[in-house]
C-alpha cells in the first residue's frame, strides 16, 4: 500500500482544493491496487456473503428448512435448536459466496459460471462423507488429514485446481464441524443452502461487479497513470529537497514506486494479450517506451539530488519534471530547453542533466502516444508474430514467488536437508499430511470439540505459501492475528450486546476489511475471521473468554505443527529459494546480454521481449525475497540486501541499454559494430564476466570477475567526437559492468580490471541505488 511519509517528500507551492485532495486520494487507491482487483475481490466477497445470509434467512423462514415443528420439543429447546439450524444454513450459504470470490479464477464468464457451480458440488460431496464418518472418532480425524492433503495436491491442475481443493477441504471440515448438529437426512436442505450461496455469488459477480476485460484493462491503465504521477511527484520532491537525510528517504520511496510501476506494466501487458490480441504488441511497445523513459527520469533526478548538484541545476531539473506532472507540452519544451542551457558543475552533472532532459522529452512523447488509437500501419509493422506477455496473471495478479519456488523445489540444493527434489505440489502434500496429523493428534488431546482451529491454522499456512519461509510467516501471523482478534472480538461482542443485525453488519465489514488488507499483511484476515467467529459464538450462545483462549491455544498447536514440519520434513528453505530466484533473474539478464552481443554479428533478435523477461524475473525475485528477508539472518541477510540493491540497478541499466540500441537502429542510425574492435572486446568481456557470476550462483565455486569498463571507455572515446547515438548505450554498458562487479563482490568473487583498477563501488554511477 501507500508509504506513510510520501507526502512529506512532495513540495507543492500551490494550495490544495478539496477536489484536488479527493482526486489525490483516488489516485493513491488506484496506484496501490492495480486494476482495483483487491477492492473488487473484497467487495464481491462481502456483498456475496451479505446477499447469501439474507437469502438463506428468507429461505429458512419460508420453507422451514431443518426447523423442528411446533410442539416437538420443549419451547426453550425448540427455540434454541431452530435458531442454531437457521445460523447453520446461513453459515453454509455465506461460506460458499465468500469462497467463490477467492477461488473462481477463470478468465471467461463461462468458465467462472462453471467453477462457481463446481464449488458447492465438491463441498456437498466432502460434507456428506464427513457426516458419514462423523460418529467414528479416528476415521473422522483421518478424513480431515486426507482432505487437507487432497486439497493441496489438486492445486497442480490450474485454474480450477485451487478452487476444487478448497471445496473438498471445507466440505470435509464442515462435515466434521457440524456432524453433531446435522444428519444425512438433512443433505437436501444442505444442498439448497449451498445453492443459495452460489446463486448469491453469481448475482453479485454478474449483476454488480461484472467481469469485463476492457474495463479491467482501463482500471489497470488508471493505476499505471496514478503510479506514474506519484513517481514524478516524488522526483520533484527529491530535487527540491536540501536535507540529505530527507533526500535519501525520498530516494527509498522512489525505489519502491519504480518496482510497483514495473509490476503494473507487466500486469497490463498480460491483460492486453487477452483483451486486445490484435493490437497488443503495439500497445505493449508504447507502454514499454513510456515506462522506461519515466524510470530514467526518476533515475537521473535522484542522481542529481544525491550528488549535491548546484541548486540552479536541480531547480531547472525540478521544473522539467514538474512540467511533465502538469501535462503541459509547451511547458515541457521550455523547461527542457532551460535545463539544457544551465551550466553544470562538472562532467558528471552535465551528463546527468543532459540525460534527464532527453528522458523528459521521451516520456512526454511516449505518454502522448499511449492514448492514441492504433493504426493499421502500426499493427502491420508489429505483426511479426503473436504478442506473448512476460507473465501470465493468476487471479488477476502477478504469480509472485510461485515460479521461483517451483524452480527451487525441482533443483537439488546443497545442504543435507535440501537434496530432495520433487514437484511443489508433492512436497506440500507430504508436509501438510505430516503437519495435519500432528495438529489433529495434539489438538484432540487439548480439546476434541475445538481441535478444528488447529486444523484450520495448519491448512491455511500452506495455502498461497510456496516455501518454508512463507509458511513460517503465515503460521506466526496466524497466532498473532488470533491473539489480537480475540481481544477485538470480545470488545465488539460486548458492544453489540448480541443484537443480530449489529452482528451481521460487523461480520460483513470485518470480511471486507480482512480480504481487502490481506495482501498488506495476512494477519488482518486472521483478525477479521476471529472477529466473525466471536459474533457467531455469541449468536449460538457459546461465547466466553475461555472459549477464545482455547481457540488461541488450538491455533498455536496448529502453527507449531507447521513450524516443526517445514523445518524438518523436505524443507524448501529460504536460502535455497532465494538462490533459485537470483539465478533465474541472472539467467534472463544473461540472455539479454547475449542478444546484445548478437548485434555484433548482424543478428536482429528483438530486445524488448527479453527486457520484459528480465522485468518479470526481477518481480518474481522481489516477491520471493520480501517475505523471506525477516527469516534470513547474519551474513546471508546482508548478502541478500546487497544482491537486491544491485539486481535492481542491473535491471535498470540493461533495459535502458536494450531500448537505446533498438531505438537507434529503428531511427536508421548506422552503428559502428563491425569496425570497432574495442567494442567487440568489451561486449565479449562483459558476457564472459556475466557467465562467471552465473556459474558462481549455481555452483558456489569462487570465480573471477574481469571488468570491461576500460574497453568500453576506449570505444566511447572513439564515438564521442562523431556524436554517435551509440554513446548513451555504451554509457549504460559501463554502468552495467560496474553494477555486476558490485554483485560479484557481494558474492565474494575476485575482481580484476584491464586498466589500473576501478573500484567496484563505482557501480551505481549516474543512477538510482535501486529498490530493495
Amino acid at each position: 500500500m501507500r508509504d506513510a511519509t510520501d507526502d512529506d517528500l512532495i513540495h507543492c507551492p500551490r494550495a490544495r482544493t478539496p477536489r484536488a485532495w479527493l482526486y489525490d486520494a483516488v489516485d493513491r487507491l488506484a496506484g496501490a491496487d492495480p486494476g482495483l482487483n483487491q477492492l473488487r475481490m473484497a467487495s464481491q466477497a462481502a456483498l456475496g456473503a451479505a446477499a447469501a445470509l439474507g437469502l438463506a434467512y428468507l429461505f429458512v423462514r419460508l420453507t422451514g428448512a431443518m426447523q423442528l415443528p411446533a410442539g416437538s420439543a420443549p419451547p426453550a429447546v425448540l427455540t434454541a435448536t431452530n435458531r442454531a439450524m437457521l445460523l447453520i444454513s446461513m453459515l453454509l450459504a455465506g461460506m460458499v459466496a465468500m469462497m467463490s470470490a477467492f477461488t473462481v479464477q477463470d478468465r471467461t464468464a463461462r468458465g467462472q459460471v462453471l467453477s462457481s457451480l463446481l464449488l458447492p458440488v465438491l463441498m456437498l460431496i466432502g460434507l456428506t462423507l464427513g457426516l458419514l464418518v462423523g460418529p467414528y472418532r479416528v476415521p473422522s480425524l483421518a478424513y480431515l488429514v486426507l482432505a487437507m492433503a487432497v486439497a493441496v495436491y489438486v492445486r497442480r491442475f490450474p485454474p480450477r485446481g485451487f478452487g476444487a481443493g478448497m471445496g473438498v477441504f471445507f466440505g470435509a471440515f464442515l462435515g466434521f464441524f457440524l456432524s453433531a448438529e446435522l444428519a444425512l437426512h438433512d443433505i437436501g436442505w444442505i444442498a439448497a443452502a449451498l445453492g443459495i450461496g452460489t446463486l448469491a455469488s453469481l448475482l453479485v459477480r454478474f449483476a454488480f461487479l461484472r467481469p469485463e476485460p476492457e474495463r479491467a484493462l482501463a482500471r489497470m491503465s488508471r493505476s499505471e497513470g496514478a503510479r506514474s504521477r506519484r513517481l514524478l511527484a516524488l522526483s520533484v520532491g527529491a530535487l527540491a529537497e536540501a536535507d540529505e537525510g530527507r533526500i535519501r528517504a525520498g530516494e527509498e520511496h522512489i525505489r519502491r514506486q519504480l518496482v510497483r510501476l514495473n509490476e503494473t506494466t507487466l500486469m497490463i501487458d498480460a491483460q492486453l494479450a487477452e483483451t486486445r490480441p490484435r493490437t497488443a504488441a503495439v500497445e505493449a511497445h508504447r507502454l514499454f517506451d513510456a515506462e522506461l523513459a519515466l524510470s530514467n527520469c526518476a533515475r537521473f533526478a535522484v542522481a542529481l539530488a544525491t550528488d549535491g548538484s548546484l541548486f540552479a541545476v536541480r531547480s531547472r531539473a525540478a521544473d522539467a519534471v514538474s512540467a511533465l506532472l502538469d501535462g503541459d507540452p509547451a511547458a515541457v519544451s521550455r523547461a527542457v530547453a532551460a535545463l539544457r542551457e544551465v551550466e553544470c558543475d562538472g562532467h558528471r552533472a552535465t551528463v546527468q542533466a543532459s540525460r534527464l532532459a532527453a528522458s523528459v522529452e521521451h516520456y512526454a512523447a511516449a505518454r502522448a502516444r499511449l492514448g492514441r488509437p492504433v493504426g493499421e500501419e502500426e499493427t502491420a509493422e508489429a505483426a511479426g508474430g503473436d504478442f506473448t506477455p512476460a507473465v501470465q496473471l493468476v487471479n488477476n495478479w502477478l504469480p509472485g514467488s510461485m515460479p521461483v519456488s517451483a524452480e527451487a523445489s525441482t533443483t537439488r540444493g546443497r545442504g543435507l536437508l535440501d537434496r530432495a527434489t520433487m514437484p511443489p505440489h508433492v512436497r506440500t502434500t507430504v508436509q501438510i499430511t505430516i503437519a495435519g496429523t500432528l495438529a489433529v493428534v495434539a489438538g484432540d488431546a487439548v480439546s476434541g470439540q475445538r481441535l478444528y482451529w488447529a486444523v484450520l491454522a495448519t491448512f491455511f499456512a500452506f495455502v498461497m505459501a510456496t516455501n518454508s519461509g512463507e509458511q513460517l510467516r503465515r503460521a506466526l501471523f496466524r497466532i498473532g492475528g488470533t491473539a489480537i482478534g480475540i481481544v477485538a472480538g470480545d470488545l465488539l461482542v460486548h458492544l453489540t450486546g448480541g443484537d443480530v443485525w449489529s452482528s451481521l453488519a460487523i461480520i460483513v465489514v470485518a470480511l471486507f476489511l480482512g480480504i481487502y488488507l490481506i495482501r498488506l499483511n495476512y494477519m488482518f484476515m486472521v483478525i477479521a475471521i476471529t472477529v466473525v467467529m466471536s459474533q457467531l459464538y455469541e449468536q449460538l450462545e457459546e461465547f466466553s473468554w475461555q472459549l477464545l483462549l482455547l481457540r488461541l491455544a488450538e491455533t498455536a498447536i496448529g502453527a507449531g505443527a507447521v513450524i516443526l514440519t517445514v523445518l524438518l520434513i523436505v524443507p524448501l528453505r529460504p536460502q535455497r529459494v532465494l538462490t533459485a530466484g537470483v539465478l533465474l533473474w541472472f539467467t534472463t539478464l544473461r540472455r539479454l546480454l547475449e542478444a546484445v552481443r548478437g548485434r555484433l554479428d548482424g543478428q536482429r533478435a528483438p530486445l524488448r521481449p527479453l527486457v520484459r523477461d528480465v522485468d518479470a524475473a526481477y518481480a518474481a525475485l522481489v516477491a520471493t525475497a520480501t517475505p523471506l528477508r525477516p527469516v534470513t539472518f547474519g551474513r546471508n541477510s546482508t548478502q541478500l540486501t546487497e544482491i537486491l540493491v544491485v539486481s535492481s540497478a542491473a535491471r535498470q541499466y540493461a533495459r535502458s541499454l536494450g531500448a537505446l540500441l533498438e531505438e537507434a537502429e529503428a531511427d536508421g542510425a548506422v552503428l559502428p559494430w563491425a569496425d570497432n574492435r574495442q567494442l567487440h572486446a568489451a561486449v565479449e568481456q562483459l558476457l564472459t564476466a556475466a557467465e562467471a557470476i552465473e556459474h558462481r550462483i549455481a555452483t558456489r565455486v569462487h570465480g573471477r570477475y574481469v571488468r570491461s569498463s576500460a574497453l568500453v571507455a576506449l570505444a566511447l572515446d572513439d564515438l564521442r567526437p562523431r556524436q554517435s547515438p551509440l554513446a548513451q548505450a555504451l554509457h549504460d554498458l559501463t554502468l552495467l559492468d560496474g553494477t555486476l562487479a558490485r554483485l560479484a563482490t557481494a558474492l565474494q568473487m575476485d575482481i580484476d580490471a584491464h586498466d589500473t583498477g576501478q573500484p567496484a563501488d563505482e557501480a551505481l554511477d549516474l543512477g538510482v541505488r535501486p529498490p530493495v
